[in-house]
């Protein structure tokens, strides 16, 4: 199975995987510092929000950075007619 250039050699991205993902792994972190002592109850109360605003960060790049490849994508399938009148 030989793949041309044009044909995408990665997995598309998927977005929400990608956050939920990051949500899953920021609760789990906390998990663990706060089993290993390294943080209290108290601050789990704004790490817990904190997880949550850098994987909706995360996010929106992904989901931003997905959208400018896929037009680039699309512009480079475009016919060029410059110069054609």
């Amino acid at each position: 199975m030989s793949s041309t250039p044009q044909e995408r050699a990665t997995h598309p991205l998927n977005v929400s995987y990608l956050v939920v993902g990051l949500v899953f792994l920021g609760i789990a972190g906390t998990w663990a510092m706060h089993a290993a002592g390294l943080v209290d109850n108290q601050d789990t109360g704004w790490l817990l929000p904190l997880i949550l605003v850098v994987a909706a960060v995360v996010g929106l790049v992904a989901f931003m950075a997905k959208g400018v490849s896929r037009r680039r994508q699309r512009d480079d399938e475009l016919p060029d007619t410059r110069g054609e009148l």
